[in-house]
């Protein structure tokens, strides 16, 4: 089930190494056009409810708070105080997007892919927040930077798809099938988009502390989200779900948003680079896990 997802990602790492390209206008097109077909093409025609929406809101926020603590425990522990806004960054926000959605299309079909996008919308506004907030804390500029969430395009997908859905408002074909198709791009374009930035994350020192975070990122969250999903009764499917896209290796918007507000930006990129290494080897045991747990 990982063996494609990795086999991409290689692909798109060996052309990024070998071959001339302009990452950042890839990138830019897969977040402007891309990722808002694919989030308002899934949310407008597949039957969400109300109650799942909320449940897995609920899940979310609750294990952004559980790891944002268990980072600060830890580094507090650690005698590492200093690194504790770039560790929050890194361990409190998965990557979902490119490297999760994948996963859960490959390990479970459209339906849990359908449900991971509301993940994906939920981890782009607490980047764009609290991600935010955590790079920018000593410069107090956060409040100007966390408006960049009202300037993405998947917000208002996602607000538009939602309410299509919920209120049953008709599309034509001719419409939604264009955008369908476009969104569908997505998938393997980020996956080589991933591959395609790893060439750039390098570790450049601080090793110690980004091994640590990297294993508070895969070993912990899982643990949590676990955890979270028996205190809210969630089982099945979504239980699934949350887990796989929270027990991710680190964002790599995580890497741009440590650039732009110099908050130890290579710690930051080396952690991602690290933790999404390390994850080819923890991703099936993580599935085999969860289907252990919440049936297979």
């Amino acid at each position: 089930m990982t063996v494609p997802v990795i086999l991409i990602i290689g692909i798109g790492y060996l052309f990024g190494r070998y071959g001339a390209t302009d990452l950042t206008a890839i990138s830019k097109f897969s977040i402007s056009v891309l990722s808002p077909a694919l989030i308002f093409s899934f949310l407008a025609r597949n039957p969400l409810t109300l109650g799942q929406m909320a449940e897995m809101t609920a899940a979310v926020l609750l294990f952004t708070a559980a790891m944002a603590g268990i980072t600060w425990l830890v580094i507090r522990v650690l005698g590492m105080k200093t690194f504790l806004m770039p560790a929050l960054m890194t361990t409190v926000f998965p990557n979902t997007g490119n490297y999760g959605l994948p996963i859960l299309l490959f390990a479970y079909g459209q339906e849990a892919f359908s449900l991971g996008v509301i993940i994906v919308v939920l981890n782009f506004v607490l980047m764009y927040t609290l991600g935010v907030y955590f790079a920018s804390l000593e410069q107090s500029d956060w409040r100007r930077a966390a408006a960049d969430v009202f300037r993405l395009p998947t917000t208002y997908a996602a607000v538009v798809g939602l309410a299509v859905n919920v209120l049953h408002i008709p599309i034509p074909d001719f419409i939604y099938d264009p955008i369908k198709m476009i969104g569908d791009a997505m998938i393997p374009v980020v996956m080589l988009i991933l591959g395609m930035q790893l060439v750039h994350v390098k570790p450049r020192g601080d090793v110690l502390p980004a091994a640590v975070s990297s294993l508070v990122r895969l070993l912990a969250s899982p643990a949590v989200m676990v955890g979270i999903c028996y205190l809210l009764g969630i089982g099945g499917l979504t239980a699934k779900i949350l887990v796989v896209q929270n027990s991710m290796p680190t964002a790599v918007i995580m890497t741009m948003i440590a650039a732009q507000y110099r908050t130890r930006p290579d710690f930051v990129a080396g952690t991602t680079f690290l933790s999404t290494v390390i994850s080819f080897a923890t991703v099936t045991g993580l599935l085999y896990g969860v289907n252990w747990l919440f049936g297979s």
